[in-house]
């Protein structure tokens, strides 16, 4: 897999990961695991009703939404995530490759995204999500011609 193929997969995997909670079909395999999640996480005296559900998922029963309560954002949010990460995309494009107009664009995405995920409560980008950003990010800048393995985040971004 060459660098572009490597960066556009951390988007994908990105957006896929964001509808995925605002976009739910029942998964038992993968809702089972978020429900364990959950209930690992859960205080022991509210776990009783998180078993029940791992119960019901486990033998083939309707259960509810494992991320329900989870989402802290609408699917217009991952799709102005998407525009955000495409504009970005095609301005470094276009850039003339110096290291003042790329970190000067890699900022631009870096505010607008924690913009957006302040509107959603802080719940938009978690680590995991962090970690897919910043790859596409900073894979983007290095292909426009910044040094690898340089953060053009960090210091910026509040996610």
């Amino acid at each position: 897999m060459d660098k572009i193929e490597k960066i556009q997969e951390s988007r994908e995997r990105l957006l896929n990961d964001l509808y995925a909670s605002v976009r739910y079909t029942p998964d038992p395999q993968t809702d089972l695991v978020a429900m364990m999640a959950q209930y690992i996480k859960e205080e022991p005296e509210n776990r009783p009703p998180l078993l029940e559900h791992i119960r019901h998922c486990m033998d083939g029963e309707p259960y509810p939404n494992p991320y329900a309560r989870q989402s802290s954002y609408l699917e217009r949010d991952v799709d102005q995530c998407g525009k955000i990460l495409n504009d970005y995309a095609a301005a470094m494009e276009a850039c003339d490759g110096s290291a003042e107009e790329i970190k000067r664009l890699a900022g631009e995405v870096t505010g607008k995204t924690n913009r957006l995920n302040e509107a959603c409560g802080g719940g938009l980008i978690d680590t995991w999500r962090r970690d897919r950003l910043c790859e596409f990010i900073n894979g983007t800048a290095e292909l426009a011609g910044a040094k690898p393995g340089q953060d053009m985040t960090y210091g910026q971004r509040m996610w």
